[in-house]
């Protein structure tokens, strides 16, 4: 199971986790409270940082589909794709949205509606306007932008320089090379970094996902959701995508994807039918309209005068959840692209990415705003008493045939988050190998290895809210996931003079028209 792990890079994430886990069972409160303080911090003196970082993302993206850098491709000019496009595209999707874009696509808008941006008043005609649209926002090109520049970085360095591994530390070697101390620690540093953030990043996904899973269980079975029903749904998930990631990606991961999205378009064209369909379709065109027209204000708006805390509640922490897994998916776009140009991948993430959320938000967000603007519902109002969890089963409730809509909506769920935790720990697994051949995947076992590591997150967050009254669950996985993008950021900066090094070598000696179609090749001649 072991032969060809990386030990030392493993003992040490083993350590990170312990200085996480061991903490808050012993000193729960005084963790809450140091998480609250540098969250601040972060989300307030940085605010202006993670904003260009954002904004220069989206511009990167949009060169790769417009200009001649799209037309490089992923291990050389005669490479031919691993998998069929839609397949592709399904496990791109599928890797990174989890269960973030099905529950806040649902309830994310209510939280606007209490808490608005740009000072509208709270709960007027223009506060549920701009709740459409900012939700679209946070989940649309600019959040696909920090994936799809990674992801097109570590996959010209991993296939086209043909280095045999996919850990950072070591294709970023024409930077990090060298015996100098400060070289050989940047490596450990980042390396241990990246391993530890994988960890944050399913802290997010299952400890929001979860939840939700327990409370619809319950309500399906008729018991309490209590603790131990959490801990059970946990333990199933748990078994289940151990089983999916002993099997290879094609076996495991494909099918799971590929199911999961013709289940999502199945019940989207379910919702939009049985709710207020013309005011849903008018209002996802109108947040559109509200995204292209308001995209460079919400994409420079810091809130420094008004400070009303939007600003640092959603869109930093948005931002820095996605630098803190940009590696995580990255890598996973990175080892499924092969054979695909740097425009294909944009096109998957910018554009088919961005669409799928749009459509997430637009058609559940605005089929309880339906419900509670012309029905009687008060979803936005409840939603501080019931949290995400039971506003989200409030929401299903007013369905036609509830109960196989809960259902459903259980299944999507947890085969979606079953989809990210397959691929976070297939991604894993491979980083934290070592003489992995390009096409070979690693020992079922030594992933199922991380699988069960996985569980101690979200079991670490339940103890948490269990032992600490009127804790705010979201606002501590918020601080958590947000901390940990701060050294993510220096692995960034690395990764971007690495592969701009690699990228103007190969154009000054000619060996870029290697990874160029011979038709196309006249534009870099």
């Amino acid at each position: 199971m072991f032969e060809k792990a990386n030990k030392p890079l493993i003992i040490i994430t083993l350590i990170l986790l312990m200085l996480v886990i061991v903490p808050i069972i012993l000193i729960p409160n005084s963790v809450v409270s140091f998480l609250s303080l540098l969250y601040k911090f972060i989300t307030t003196d940085l605010a202006w940082f993670f904003l260009l970082l954002g904004f220069a993302m989206a511009v990167g993206a949009i060169v790769l589909l417009t200009t001649k850098y799209g037309d490089i491709r992923l291990g050389g000019k005669n490479a031919k794709p691993h998998y069929k496009t839609f397949t592709w595209i399904a496990m791109n999707l599928c890797s990174a949205l989890a269960a973030g874009v099905l529950i806040f696509g649902m309830c994310e808008w209510m939280y606007y509606v209490n808490g608005t941006p740009f000072g509208i008043k709270p709960g007027s005609i223009e506060a549920y306007e701009y709740a459409s649209a900012y939700g679209m926002f946070h989940w649309g090109f600019s959040a696909w932008a920090f994936y799809l520049i990674t992801g097109v970085a570590l996959g010209y360095l991993y296939w086209n320089k043909k280095i045999g591994t996919l850990q950072v530390s070591k294709l970023c070697a024409n930077v990090l090379a060298g015996d100098e101390l400060w070289r050989k620690g940047l490596r450990w540093f980042i390396d241990a970094v990246l391993v530890f953030c994988y960890f944050m990043a399913i802290m997010t996904t299952v400890g929001i996902g979860t939840p939700v899973l327990g409370e619809l269980a319950s309500d399906l079975l008729g018991v309490p959701n209590t603790f131990g029903m959490k801990i059970g749904v946990i333990i199933i998930f748990g078994i289940f995508f151990t089983l999916s990631t002993s099997k290879s990606i094609s076996n495991g991961m494909a099918r799971i994807s590929d199911f999961n999205v013709w289940l999502a378009i199945g019940f989207f064209v379910f919702v939009l039918l049985v709710g207020d369909t013309a005011f849903i379709l008018n209002n996802i065109t109108m947040a559109i309209g509200t995204n292209i027209r308001e995209f460079v204000r919400m994409s420079f708006n810091t809130d420094a005068v008004a400070a009303t805390g939007f600003v640092q509640g959603w869109t930093i922490f948005y931002w820095a959840w996605y630098v803190a897994i940009t590696f995580m998916c990255g890598i996973w776009i990175a080892r499924t692209s092969y054979g695909r140009t740097l425009r294909e991948i944009a096109v998957s993430n910018c554009i088919w990415a961005v669409l799928a959320c749009w459509l997430t938000f637009g058609i559940l967000g605005n089929y309880g705003m339906g419900q509670e603007l012309f029905h009687g519902a008060n979803f936005s109002g409840t939603l501080g008493k019931l949290g995400n969890n039971g506003v989200t089963l409030e929401v299903l409730k007013t369905m036609p045939l509830a109960k196989i809509c809960i259902f459903v909506f259980l299944i999507l769920l947890f085969f979606n988050l079953a989809s990210t935790v397959t691929a976070n720990s297939t991604s894993l697994s491979m980083y934290t190998s070592v003489k992995l051949k390009a096409d070979e995947e690693p020992n079922p076992w030594y992933k199922t290895f991380w699988c069960l590591l996985f569980l101690i997150i979200p079991v670490g967050i339940l103890l948490l809210e269990h032992n600490v009254e009127g804790l705010n669950v979201l606002q501590t996985i918020q601080s958590m996931i947000t901390i940990s993008s701060l050294p993510v950021l220096v692995v960034l900066v690395v990764l971007g003079i690495s592969f701009g090094k690699a990228l103007k070598e190969d154009i000054k000696t000619g060996e870029i028209l290697e990874s160029i179609d011979d038709n196309k090749q006249n534009k870099w001649k």
